[in-house]
């Protein structure tokens, strides 16, 4: 059996998106919390 050489790994990663930026996950979230916590204190009891 001839020898298997893997490539070496190399875990990705995490980039931080840089300051000043905004991702769409962010106003995604600043849509949604609002409206969900609304929804939470409109309900009737």
């Amino acid at each position: 059996m001839t020898p298997v050489s893997y490539p070496a790994y190399h875990p990705h990663t995490v980039r931080h998106t840089p300051r000043g930026r905004t991702t769409p996950v962010t106003y995604v979230l600043l849509i949604t919390v609002p409206a969900i916590v609304a929804v939470a204190a409109l309900r009737p009891r």
